[in-house]
């Protein structure tokens, strides 16, 4: 009852602040909830940064992708934060390095791996298969996944959430996702703050 009363602005001294009726040996009300997202996200560890895939990332990732490939690449770059983008093509092969860094980008993972699995559990090819050593360190393995059927390499480290999408004619799935995993790593490692 006394909560109710110190946050109606009831008892002695009118509408007192919680603060005051804290000091006056009354129940205060708790500061007010930071304001969350609609899927529960919190600001204070879940904002925005500035990380992105630069222009020098884009270079640095088509050098890689091409020893790995065995073929020259063409790069297209997309520097802006928070959705940055480098996408690169060859002869027979397609490889796109996306970077989400915007509000949330660790809940939004989660939020399309949960979701991946929801919708495609009778699929083995499109549920998302844990992959070690790429995302942060998880309980197993869940912070990168791999999903066969979109030659798709999720993962995510703090609040930036990376994704390789690699295609190369006559290259087996483990092939692919051995070579999404270099290059995930290596733009985890580019675009650190």
């Amino acid at each position: 009852m006394c909560l109710v009363a110190a946050a109606c602005g009831g008892g002695s001294g009118g509408g007192t602040s919680s603060t005051t009726a804290a000091h006056k040996g009354r129940l205060a009300v708790q500061e007010p909830i930071q304001s969350r997202g609609i899927k529960g996200e919190d600001p204070t560890t879940e904002a925005a940064t500035n990380a992105h895939v630069s222009r020098a990332d884009c270079a640095t990732l088509r050098k890689l992708a091409e020893t790995r490939l065995g073929t020259p690449l063409a790069p297209h770059s997309m520097p802006s934060p928070p959705l940055s983008r480098c996408r690169l093509g060859g002869p027979g092969a397609s490889v796109n390095v996306y970077l989400d860094s915007g509000f949330a980008a660790n809940r939004r993972y989660h939020n399309r791996i949960e979701e991946t699995v929801q919708f495609n559990y009778e699929n083995p090819a499109a549920v998302p298969h844990p992959v070690p050593h790429v995302g942060e360190k998880a309980a197993y393995n869940a912070d990168a996944s791999w999903i066969p059927a979109l030659r798709s390499l999720l993962a995510v480290r703090g609040n930036r959430w990376l994704t390789v999408t690699i295609s190369v004619n006559g290259w087996s799935n483990k092939r692919l996702l051995a070579t999404a995993a270099v290059l995930a790593r290596a733009g985890f490692r580019l675009t650190a703050e």
